[in-house]
């Protein structure tokens, strides 16, 4: 596969990043009227830099379970292709990697 990187656009990946940040950040302040009933701000009594922390840590952990998923289903496939019958790996393969949600 060739892929010419003169026909990407220069800010290609920045605005996809940008488009899914915003609707992600969207997301929350929905979440977040639901749950408390008011929108996010500065006066809120909250410790602000220990919330950040932890989300930060919960972030970390998220990024460790992709890499491992990512592992595993390399693995998978290499399994797959070194098989008679590749397509139950696939299969495998495909459900790993299309899981969805957040479990909100």
């Amino acid at each position: 596969m060739n892929i010419n990187f003169e026909d990407i656009p220069k800010h290609d990946v920045s605005n996809k990043v940008l488009e899914l940040l915003k609707k992600v950040t969207y997301k929350q302040d929905d979440f977040g009227l639901k749950k408390y009933n008011e929108p996010l701000h500065h006066s809120m009594v909250y410790d602000w830099d220990a919330m950040a922390n932890e989300e930060m840590a919960d972030y970390l952990k998220y990024r460790q379970c992709e890499r491992e998923r990512k592992a595993n289903v390399i693995d998978i496939l290499k399994e797959g292709l070194r098989s008679d019958e590749p397509k139950e790996f696939i299969e495998v393969a495909l459900q790993l990697l299309t899981v969805g949600g957040t479990g909100k």
